[in-house]
């Protein structure tokens, strides 16, 4: 039996070893067709395995392919979302209270503030702000990872700190 045909017939069972795999929703989707398609690309490889096997070398290459950093899926799908989130979120985390929803600091505001900070909380924070990840900041600037999260984390609570103080003013 080809791929596609098996991958008709057992459909739903290998879209649930999937969601075992996988267990973000949102990814559960992308992670199958990513992989089906990377194996329809490739009918002879995986023509040439037994019928029986079939199932196992679909949850391989789905482990790979979730658990690698270098898998096309990675790649993809999950190498921006991971590394990417919105700064305002970031700075906002904590102000679950409907009262805050309404009035989030803009980057003029975020940006004014930083100049009261000491240069290097400053410039790490901004480079942050460039660069997105903290790994980035960390290989750009030779600091552990661990360190520039911590500093930049300080930063962020400092920011929160001052806007709470202002919403009360």
């Amino acid at each position: 039996m080809t791929f596609f045909e098996w991958i008709n017939t057992h459909n739903k069972e290998a879209m649930d070893k999937v969601r075992n795999i996988c267990k973000d929703p949102n990814q559960q989707d992308d992670l199958f067709q990513s992989v089906v398609e990377q194996l329809l690309s490739k009918p002879k490889k995986i023509n040439e395995i037994p019928d029986s096997q079939k199932m196992y070398y679909f949850i391989r290459v789905i482990r790979n392919n979730f658990n690698s950093n270098t898998s096309y899926y990675h790649k993809v799908y999950r190498k921006n979302q991971n590394h990417h989130t919105p700064l305002l979120e970031d700075i906002t985390e904590g102000f679950a209270d409907e009262e805050y929803t309404e009035t989030i600091p803009d980057m003029k505001w975020v940006h004014k503030q930083l100049e009261t900070f000491d240069w290097f909380d400053r410039d790490l924070f901004l480079l942050w702000l460039e660069m997105g990840t903290l790994t980035n900041v960390s290989k750009q600037t030779q600091i552990p990872l661990n360190s520039v999260g911590r500093y930049i984390n300080k930063t962020k609570k400092k920011l929160q700190e001052l806007w709470q103080r202002e919403l009360g003013n």
